[in-house]
């Protein structure tokens, strides 16, 4: 009897491990997502910009991202996307700017392989502006900024390899506008909200 139990603990240790094994490597490396974004600025302005009442407008656009898995639990991502936002002065239109804003987050999966898998994440942002204009002045720009990115979100499992996601980011943007040669403070402080699909593979 005692040979029986040894033994039966022997094998049940045994598929234990293979199960363990068969856990740790079965996982997707690859991963790609197609998402829609509501983009929200969560501007903080300062001198003449704060004078003005300077606000800059949500917008709503596609995006496209890229996942690379480390480990099973770990996992990173590169999102790209451009947005183009209204700049407002005194709740009346004044100009444009496009924004093109690459973030690489580092994600961790607490339940990766399950039905529902939520993750978080923290990482880096790069905000590129480009073609601003403000009407009436021809020197206006606004600099590029790297921050910081915080993320949060969920994957659920619709079919093999497919998944819907849902996604929130903040992406810290310390930037400055030059109005005729003077520098402004304009910190544009996106979150974007994400919802969409994503293929592993």
């Amino acid at each position: 009897m005692r040979k029986v139990s040894i033994l039966a603990g022997v094998l049940g240790l045994a598929l234990f491990g293979a199960q363990s094994s068969v856990a740790a490597d079965d996982y997707k490396s690859f991963g790609v997502r197609i998402r829609a974004i509501y983009v929200k600025p969560d501007e903080s302005t300062g001198g003449l910009l704060s004078t003005l009442n300077t606000k800059v407008s949500d917008d709503i656009i596609p995006e496209l991202d890229l996942e690379y898995f480390i480990t099973k639990n770990f996992s990173t991502e590169l999102i790209a996307g451009v947005t183009r936002h209204d700049i407002k002065l005194n709740n009346g239109f004044a100009g444009s700017t496009w924004l093109l804003p690459p973030t690489l987050t580092l994600k961790y999966h607490p339940l990766a392989g399950s039905l529902v898998s939520p993750y978080v994440g923290v990482g880096v942002n790069v905000i590129f502006p480009f073609s601003s204009k403000v009407n009436g002045v021809n020197d206006f720009q606004i600099d590029n900024s790297v921050g910081w990115a915080a993320q949060v979100g969920t994957d659920v499992k619709v079919a093999e390899n497919l998944y819907f996601n849902i996604d929130y980011k903040y992406l810290n943007a310390d930037t400055k506008a030059t109005v005729a040669g003077t520098k402004y403070k304009l910190d544009l402080n996106p979150h974007l909200f994400a919802i969409g699909v994503g293929y592993r593979f």
